[in-house]
């Protein structure tokens, strides 16, 4: 019996260390293929002259490059501030948060729901532009709040579905940010717009001239807050990132959700021509700008910090714009 017991454990033991080997492996693997993607995209868009940022939502236009040193810098300062901190005490707390969550079955969910995006967005245009031309604009935000917010909510939420652990979840931790540390972020996110928006290469700030009126205005700032801000941070990294992360490691995962991001960003983007060309510049941009948002989620876990830069992203380059709009209104 004792023997027995003894052969039992070492063949345990030994299907844990190739259990990890092959996790090791896996991450490894996800890791080289997704910055193998973003190399790849960014030297097929640079020897197709295909390098300019066209203006849209979250983006004003420029060069690749003009973004990349912002991102870059960014979050270099995201690891200097601080450069050390109790991050392991913040990781137990976000695997107690998810504890009980069937992760991979959850991971496949959303993005499944990104799919959902796609043909969503697809599927409301022709519904919308049925009843009234002009509302097909709307089929683009409408599919994100359905399958980036109220699905993932009602199915993998606090009280979704598919949760089967009790007591506090990742809400929790995100939002409720009692340690000072934790708020440093915020000399990386001055950083990153300072580089985006004040630097001597950037592209001049827009004037009433360049843009639609002042009431188009207002409300597409209106939109990119609810749409892109606070729900794609909630989504992209509150849930799909974090699983990810503890699925696979933390920089396989950043990595997979900027990818997944930049494809989602490019579903209902029409300022480029050709889909290929329109994926490759979600990759190029919304991606690259993805891997700061989830370095500075991953580091920090303080989801305010990530409304604020997604935020400023979309909106200071027409702040100056705002003032003149509402003295039109009064």
């Amino acid at each position: 019996m004792p023997a027995r017991g003894a052969a039992g454990a070492a063949v345990g033991s030994h299907r844990i260390g190739e259990a990890r080997m092959l996790a090791t492996v896996v991450r490894r693997w996800v890791l080289g293929a997704g910055a193998a993607v973003f190399v790849v995209v960014g030297v097929l868009l640079h020897a197709t002259g295909n390098t300019a940022i066209r203006p849209s939502e979250d983006y004003a236009q420029g060069q690749l490059w003009s973004l990349w040193i912002p991102v870059a810098a960014g979050m270099l300062l995201v690891r200097l501030l601080p450069w050390r901190a109790p991050e392991e005490e913040l990781d137990q707390r976000v695997r107690a948060a998810l504890s009980g969550h069937p992760l991979r079955r959850e991971v496949l969910f959303l993005l499944g729901c990104v799919v959902g995006f796609a043909f969503g967005d697809r599927a409301l245009d022709a519904a919308f532009g049925l009843v009234d031309p002009s509302l097909s604009a709307l089929s683009y935000h409408t599919a994100k709040v359905l399958f980036l917010l109220i699905a993932p909510v009602a199915i993998i939420g606090s009280a979704g579905v598919m949760r089967y652990s009790h007591g506090p979840d990742i809400p929790a931790v995100a939002m409720r940010v009692g340690e000072r540390w934790r708020w440093a972020g915020l000399a990386a996110i001055a950083g990153y717009l300072a580089l985006s928006v004040l630097a001597p290469w950037t592209t001049p700030l827009p004037t009433p001239r360049t843009l639609p009126d002042e009431y188009t205005l207002v409300v597409r700032l209106l939109l990119t807050l609810t749409t892109s801000a606070l729900l794609e941070e909630v989504f992209y990294r509150s849930l799909l990132q974090t699983r990810l992360e503890l699925l696979l490691g933390r920089w396989p995962g950043i990595v997979a959700a900027a990818l997944v991001y930049g494809v989602g960003a490019a579903i209902g983007t029409h300022v480029y021509h050709g889909a290929v060309l329109g994926l490759c510049m979600g990759i190029a941009v919304q991606g690259a700008a993805g891997l700061l948002f989830g370095y500075l989620w991953s580091r920090y876990r303080n989801l305010w910090l990530n409304f604020l830069l997604h935020t400023g992203t979309s909106a200071l380059p027409v702040l100056p714009l705002v003032s003149e709009a509402v003295l039109l209104w009064t």
